[in-house]
């Protein structure tokens, strides 16, 4: 039996040894192996699977002190008698009727994501040699040994002392001093450490800054077209979305700014056309915000990427009266699976 039971999936990553490992806990908690049956020898299931006996031993002992399997002297492997206590069953129980739930979940959902218009990804997007679509990063350029180290380092003793506490209302200091002596900088944007957030990537920062700045009675404006994920966010808020007209200049600066509590712009790299809000137009947004009363949300989307000229200064770095919150992120240069992204803003908005 184990001759069919005992094959390593081709998809699988990671080590032999833990892969080895995933293939035995997965057989166990699908009943594949009945508690205390007996396993193959390592020798034999190295022979079955081609690899070291070492790596089958190793990976026993690893399922040994997990509890999932035991060791009989002089008589070999075995399941543990008691593996399965406390795990829930992996397939649902059969009901003897039909559920007689008649919640009605239009009426009670006050809000549903699902009718908002979203940009689908095909799931093979990574398949095709040239997929158009935003948002994501060349896998090859990943810095693949730098990050590895990094990865060492931050698992080290000394670092797992620094990182293991829960800090409740405070950053990590350490990621706060890089943001706010290394990525700011480059942006022109000189602040204090109190005046700084760390987030989940830019779109968490959205969502923070449409919490604390919008209600149904306050409208918000945004660039036609624009980001669709930030309207998506400010609709959880508001109704009241005033539709703002871009040109070969971005954002255009006319009287409609003048109805609007609160202004989302992505004046690095407008999304979608890319294009870039010169500084006179940048002055030009922070005069009408001054004069009108509103707030801006500047999205430093893709300000790194610029290959025509010297880099445009942050909409922060020119703002003198604290009317700009600056969202940025490392999901364009880093990854965006790793979720990491900042706001700076006055520092009463920020302890909020």
């Amino acid at each position: 039996m184990t001759d069919y039971l005992f094959k390593l999936p081709d998809s699988s990553s990671g080590t032999l040894q833990a892969r080895i490992q995933e293939m035995m806990v997965t057989a166990i908690l699908n009943h594949h192996i009945a508690p205390g049956s007996p396993l193959p020898s390592g020798r034999k299931l190295a022979q079955q699977l081609k690899v070291a006996r070492n790596t089958v031993v190793l990976a026993y002992q690893s399922l040994i002190d997990e509890g999932f399997i035991e060791s009989r002297e002089r008589s070999g492997f075995y399941v543990s008698q008691h593996v399965l206590d406390g795990y829930v069953p992996s397939q649902k129980p059969a009901q003897n009727s039909e559920p007689t739930s008649n919640i009605d979940w239009d009426k009670v959902l006050s809000f549903k994501p699902d009718t908002l218009p979203y940009h689908y990804k095909p799931r093979d997007w990574q398949s095709h040699p040239y997929p158009f679509l935003y948002g994501q990063f060349d896998k090859t350029l990943f810095p693949i040994a730098d990050w590895r180290e990094c990865c060492r380092e931050a698992a080290s003793i000394s670092a797992i002392h620094g990182w293991a506490g829960d800090r409740v209302d405070q950053d990590n200091p350490q990621l706060l001093a890089e943001v706010h002596s290394k990525l700011l900088p480059r942006r022109g944007i000189w602040s204090n450490p109190d005046e700084i957030l760390i987030t989940l990537g830019a779109q968490h920062a959205i969502h923070i800054a449409s919490q604390l700045l919008l209600n149904k009675d306050r409208t918000i404006g945004m660039e036609n077209p624009g980001y669709v994920d930030a309207r998506n966010t400010f609709l959880t808020q508001t109704n009241r979305i005033e539709l703002l007209d871009v040109d070969q200049r971005g954002l255009v600066v006319d009287e409609r700014l003048a109805n609007c509590d609160c202004v989302y712009t992505t004046p690095s790299h407008h999304f979608p056309t890319t294009v870039t809000m010169p500084e006179s137009r940048r002055k030009r947004l922070l005069d009408a915000a001054n004069k009108h009363d509103f707030f801006i949300i500047e999205d430093d989307y893709e300000s790194e990427f610029n290959y025509l000229g010297k880099p445009t200064p942050a909409l922060k770095s020119l703002d003198t009266q604290d009317r700009v919150i600056h969202v940025g992120s490392l999901s364009k240069t880093l990854a965006p699976g790793i979720r990491l992204g900042y706001m700076v803003a006055p520092k009463p908005f920020i302890e909020q």
